[in-house]
Formats: structure tokens, C-alpha cells, sequence
């Protein structure tokens, strides 16, 4: 066994690795191609654009002049250039000169403009794909160069171009305009960074199916194989009820099957017949009786179930529609802005952040009723279910009107999210055991994370390219792509836990309440991981974002990155706390960080300040997220009258009142304070909390202490 895992150990990591290399390279090729069009094409097009709005001016001019205003004479131009200007910020300067080039008019920053091109030469596109392969490498190179002035061995020239202005076929003088070589580096750089985004994305979605493909295909059929091979050579010839039948491999474990199958069918004909002969006998044959010693020995009547479920089942389902709700994440304040009207009952700064706190509130209703219905209806039929109203919200998001239509969407959706979610959970709690509890819940967080990083930062590019609403008919697209996955992964059989009866009638809420570890848990540290969750990253950052004037790709890039750095670190701290068995200890150090990070957001506001603490809190979240769920877990079991479900449903209930809160404290905060100031309060406020269970669980240990003496 050990060496059929060591074999399909290497096969995965072989085939996963040669298909994320392959993916890579694709990736980079397609990156660089991206890059190369779009550079000969930027500029070429700024030049069209340039000589467009020269030519307005240079029009206006000419029918002062030919009016009879001398071309010194023109009232207002100056603040007619300036609120031109203003408009494009690929230009640096707008200037307007007489026939002898003495400056009349100008807006901006009016360098010299000696050696200026004429602009309607320059404004054709550059036929860079219709070159031969030297004139593209020369292309290439002037380019490169063009971004590297110290580098270039050629004379840099000036950015500067000219429309002449004639009147009585005479030059009268000329419109001057200035391009912003800056502005066009700073394009370059946006689509670098969309794209390397777009790379870190399709990297991990492709990590994320080759694994699970590999895993269902060809590891966990030649798993199986080696497992029926290794019981048939000890004598083994049980016969599985269901067995795989997933590519070549499936096809040889279905023979395999079915020998054992044509032996036991054989071997029940022969006893069958000695059974038969033997009817009228008090007593059973000699031959009876070794053929059942035989049978018992060889398993010749043996039927085993089904293969058990997997955590793999539920892992692709859940990301594609994690990934699918993550899309709208990083606009979704800006979202609610573009349709808010004001009135007397809502103000803007708590309707901008209604959507988050009622998404989150309907969750939380939804949660303790789900985990009911996860033990009465199964996890699979729960998953589709849910997916009703899901897509039903993100379609109402997607026509809406208003904002309170946004609100009320948002709603729907998160019913169904509630559903999806907890039977997911669910579904991995039940197939992971008690030693690997961690392990397993990193596994959860992980997909959720990768899920929020990809769809955090693809939303925002789509956003940015082709507007919001177009974002949740793609969101509703992968949701439905879910389902059908869930359809065909949920297939194994789960070990349900048996059905227990609380106490005197109580509630398993009521039982939990009077559990201090459990209770203490959610308090101080489950409550105020979502507050920060959602109050701070997805409320307050595209917010502070905006008001320092950040793109909409620039605030998906930043809060990408909370993601990216909680999908390596967590399964590492979730490895830390099974071998430690100091879930706890890392749940209260994730707590104490979280508030230390808010806290050092008061003072000046800095766009390199929010990036630090986002990547700090991803940090923090990646110490406290599996450990706080398996810790969760481990508090509950002394309270054995509460199934595992019911404790993750209400877990997960409580989770969600921290993360209604958040956006509402936040926003009530901002109303009276800077984001700076804000941050600082609700730090505070966390520190404290963590501060409460450090104490509880040094009080715990005291107690244990005086137990044992």
C-alpha cells in the first residue's frame, strides 16, 4: 500500500508539475505577445487622439482669425486650453504661437518646443506586424529603449508636435501640444500588472483542476487498483458494489472487480448445489462445511460498499462558485455608489456598505438552519438547492435599478450562499478525522482564499474593461458550471455521525452557550475575524483606495494580496497547530496581530500603508482561520450532546453576525472620524478581545494545574 501511494504520489506530482510548467510557459508567451501589440499600439493611437484635439483647437483658432480677431486677441483662451487640458492627462502642455514663435497661450507645463514634429505625420500606426523580422527587432529594440533613456545609444527625441494655423494661404502660427511619456509607461505598467495578475490567477485555477483531475483520474483509480491487487494476492476476493470506471485505469479496476465477481458467482453456484443435495441432511456435510471455512478464508461471499467520500468531491464545485461570488468583491461599494440617490432615511456612507452587512446578516440567519437541513437532505442535494437563489441575486444585481435593488439581491444571494457553504463544510468535516482536523479545514480556507484572490482580482479587471453589471451574468454563468460539477464530484459515501439527542429536550444552541471554551472562542476571536474581514478589507480598503485615488485594477491588485499570501501560509499553520496542539495559542496570536495591524493605520494616509497592512492581515488570518475552526471543533466535544454539524452552523452563525457588523461599525465610525482614526478605534477593539481569551486560557491552564495536583 505504502508503495502504491509512493507511486501515485510521483504520478501526481510529475503530471501536475508538467501541466503548471506548460501552463506557465503558455502564460509568459501570451504575456509577452500581450505586452509587445499593445506597446506598438499605444502610442500610435495617443498621437491619433492628440492630433484630434488639435485639431479642434486648431480650428477654433482659425475662425477667430478668419472672423477678424487678431490671433493675439483672443479672450479666454487660456482658460480654454487649461479646462482642455485638464480633460487628457496624456498631454503635458497645450500652447498656442504666433508666425514668429513667441508664445500667446499656453496650459501646462510648456517645455521647449524647438524640434517639434509635425503631428499629422506622426499620427499613422506603426505597421509593426506587417514588418520584416529585422524592422521588428529594431521596432523592439527602440521600444525597449524608449523606456530606458540611459540606455538608448540614440538621440531621445522631444515629444512634442505641431499643427500649423494659415490664414490667406499664410502661416499665422501653430498649435503646440505635448505628449506625456509618463502617462504611456504608466499604461504599459497597468497592463503589465493586469496581466500578471491574469498569470497568478490562471496558475492557481490550473493548479486547482489539474490536481483535482489527476487525483479523480488517474491517482485515486491506480490507488484503488494497487488495493484490490494487494487484497487478491493475500487471498482477499471481496467484491466492491461501486468501484470506478474513470479512464483506463477505472476500466482495469471494473475487471478486476469483476473476476472477484465471476469467483464468488462460481463459488455460489458449487455451494448452492451442495446446499441442494443436502437439503434433508439434521446435519450440514463435511463438504458443506469446508467449503464455508473456504469461503471466510477467501471472502468468497463478501460485499464491501461503496468507495467513502473524499475531500476532492466538494473541492473544484466550491471553488468555481466561491470564485463566481468573489467576482464583485472589490467594487461592490463603488457599485452601490453609482445608484444611490439620497434620502432622508439612508445615508451614503451606511447604504455603501448595507449590501456587505445584509449579505452577511441573511447568512447568519440562514446558517442554523442549513446545518438542519444538511442532516435531513444530504450535502449534495443542499448544493443545488442552493444554487437557486444564488444565481437568482446575482441576476437581480446585474438588472438592477437602484441600490436598494442591489441590497435586496445581495439578500437572495447570500441564502444560497449559506446553503453551499455549510454543506460543503459539512461535507469535508465528515471525510477528515480528528487528528487531521486542521489539515482538513486549511483545506477549506485554502479553496476559499484561492477562490477570493482569483475573483477578487480577475472582477476587478472585467470591471475596469467592460463595466459592473456585466460581472454578475458571469458570476451566474460559473455558478450554474458549479452545480453541474457538484452533480458529478458529490458521488461518495460520507460517514455521518449518528443523530444526537440534546439533553432534557435543550437546544444544541443552548448547550453551546453554556460551553466557556466554545463560547469564549467566538467572542473574542471568531466575532472579530470577520469584523475585520469585512469592516477593513472588503468595506474600508476600495474606500481609503479611492479617496487616494487608486484604479479600480489597482484596489483588485491590493486586496489580491490578502489572498496570496494566506494560500501557502495556511496550510502551514495548520500544520504547526496538529503537531502542536496549540490551536488556541495561534487562534489568540492571529487576533493580537490583526488589531496591531489596524492600529498602525492611524496617522497620515499613504496608499504603501494600506498594501503593508493588507499583506500583514493576510498573515494574521492565515495564523488564526483552520485553527480557529478545528479549535472550535475540539471546545464542542465536551459538549457530546452537539453533532458536528449543528457546532459548524452555529460557528459559522456567529461568524456571520461579526462580519454584519463590521461594514455597520465602519461606516457609523467614518461618519465622525478618518479612515485612519477609524482603523485605530475598531484595532483597539480587537486587541482587547484577544487580550479577554489570552486570559481565559491562562485562567484554563490554572485550573488544569490544581485538577492534576
Amino acid at each position: 500500500m505504502n508503495k502504491a501511494k509512493s507511486m501515485a504520489g510521483l504520478i501526481n506530482r510529475r503530471v501536475i508539475l508538467v501541466t503548471v510548467i506548460s501552463a506557465l510557459l503558455a502564460s509568459i508567451l501570451s504575456a509577452t505577445y500581450t505586452l509587445v501589440e499593445f506597446n506598438f499600439s499605444i502610442k500610435p493611437e495617443i498621437l491619433k487622439k492628440a492630433n484630434a484635439i488639435s485639431q479642434v483647437i486648431h480650428d477654433d483658432v482659425e475662425l477667430a482669425i478668419t472672423s477678424g480677431v487678431p490671433i493675439d486677441r483672443i479672450r479666454g483662451m487660456d482658460d480654454y486650453l487649461s479646462e482642455t487640458l485638464s480633460k487628457y492627462p496624456e498631454l503635458t502642455f497645450i500652447a498656442v504661437l504666433s508666425e514668429n514663435d513667441k508664445l500667446l497661450y499656453s496650459a501646462g507645463d510648456v517645455a521647449d518646443m524647438s524640434g517639434a514634429k509635425d503631428i499629422s505625420e506622426n499620427s499613422s500606426t506603426v505597421n509593426y506586424f506587417g514588418a520584416s523580422l529585422l524592422d521588428r527587432l529594431e521596432l523592439i529594440r527602440k521600444e525597449l529603449f524608449s523606456f530606458f533613456p540611459d540606455l538608448s545609444s540614440d538621440t531621445q527625441n522631444k515629444d512634442v508636435y505641431e499643427m500649423g494655423i494659415n490664414y490667406q494661404d499664410n502661416k499665422a502660427g501653430g498649435v503646440f501640444v505635448g505628449l506625456n511619456s509618463n502617462f504611456i509607461r504608466s499604461q504599459l505598467a497597468d497592463m503589465f500588472f493586469d496581466i500578471a495578475i491574469v498569470l497568478v490567477a490562471v496558475l492557481l485555477v490550473c493548479f486547482e483542476v489539474v490536481m483535482v483531475v489527476v487525483m479523480f483520474y488517474i491517482s485515486g483509480p491506480l490507488e484503488e487498483s494497487e488495493t484490490i491487487l494487494k487484497r487478491q494476492i493475500e487471498g482477499d476476493f471481496s467484491v466492491k458494489e461501486s468501484v470506478s470506471t474513470k479512464g483506463s485505469i477505472g476500466h482495469f479496476i471494473v475487471k478486476l472487480n469483476e473476476d472477484s465477481r465471476d469467483l464468488q458467482g462460481k463459488f455460489t453456484k458449487t455451494f448452492s448445489r451442495v446446499v441442494g443435495s443436502n437439503s434433508e441432511d439434521a446435519e450440514p456435510s463435511e463438504v458443506k462445511t469446508r467449503l464455508q471455512k473456504i469461503a471466510e478464508k477467501f471472502n468468497l461471499q463478501t460485499k464491501l460498499s461503496m468507495k467513502n467520500g473524499d475531500i476532492l468531491d466538494a473541492r473544484i464545485p466550491l471553488f468555481v462558485f466561491s470564485f463566481a461570488e468573489e467576482l464583485q468583491k472589490s467594487f461592490m461599494p463603488l457599485f452601490v455608489a453609482e445608484y444611490y440617490e439620497p434620502n432622508q432615511w439612508i445615508s451614503r456612507d451606511v447604504m455603501l456598505g448595507l449590501p456587505i452587512s445584509v449579505f452577511m446578516l441573511v447568512i447568519a440567519i440562514s446558517t442554523p438552519f442549513s446545518a438542519k437541513w444538511v442532516d435531513k437532505w444530504g450535502q449534495k442535494p443542499l448544493f443545488l438547492l442552493g444554487l437557486i437563489p444564488a444565481i437568482a441575486g446575482y441576476l437581480g444585481c446585474a438588472f438592477a435599478q437602484d441600490s436598494m435593488d442591489i441590497v435586496i439581491s445581495r439578500g437572495i444571494t447570500a441564502f444560497g450562499y449559506a446553503l453551499i457553504t455549510i454543506s460543503c463544510q459539512s461535507y469535508i468535516a465528515a471525510v477528515v478525522s480528528s487528528e487531521n482536523r486542521a489539515k482538513g479545514m486549511a483545506i477549506f480556507v485554502g479553496v476559499l482564499m484561492t477562490a477570493t484572490m482569483c475573483g477578487t482580482a480577475l472582477g476587478a479587471i472585467i470591471a475596469d474593461r467592460i463595466g459592473y453589471q456585466p460581472v454578475f451574468l458571469i458570476s451566474a454563468v460559473l455558478a450554474t458550471f458549479s452545480g453541474l460539477l457538484a452533480w458529478r464530484m458529490f458521488s461518495g459515501s460520507i460517514n455521518s455521525e449518528p443523530k444526537k439527542v440534546a439533553a432534557n429536550g435543550q437546544s444544541g444552541l443552548w448547550l453551546l452557550a453554556k460551553n466557556i471554551k466554545f463560547v469564549s472562542i467566538v467572542l473574542c476571536c471568531a466575532i472579530p475575524a470577520k469584523i475585520v474581514l469585512t469592516g477593513f478589507l472588503y468595506f474600508m480598503v476600495p474606500l481609503y483606495l479611492v479617496s487616494l485615488e487608486a484604479s479600480q485594477s489597482e484596489i483588485g491588485r491590493i486586496m489580491m494580496i490578502y489572498s496570496l499570501i494566506i494560500i501557502p501560509l495556511s496550510p502551514i499553520a495548520s500544520g504547526i497547530a496538529d503537531k502542536t496542539k496549540k490551536m488556541k495559542e495561534l487562534v489568540v496570536l492571529g487576533t493580537l496581530l490583526s488589531g496591531a495591524i489596524l492600529i498602525s493605520l492611524y496617522g497620515e494616509a499613504s496608499f504603501y500603508k494600506v498594501l503593508l497592512a493588507v499583506g500583514l492581515m493576510g498573515v494574521a488570518h492565515s495564523i488564526l482561520k483552520a485553527p480557529l475552526i478545528a479549535s472550535a471543533l475540539e471546545a464542542a466535544e465536551s459538549t457530546p450532546e452537539v453533532g458536528r454539524t449543528t457546532v459548524l452552523g452555529i460557528l459559522r452563525t456567529s461568524e456571520r453576525i461579526g462580519s454584519v457588523l463590521g461594514p455597520v461599525i465602519v461606516a457609523s465610525l467614518l461618519a465622525y472620524y478618518d479612515f485612519g482614526e477609524t482603523m485605530m478605534i475598531v484595532g483597539v477593539g480587537i486587541v482587547l478581545a484577544g487580550m479577554m481569551m489570552l486570559l481565559f486560557l491562562r485562567n484554563a491552564k490554572d485550573e488544569m494545574v490544581e485538577v492534576s495536583q
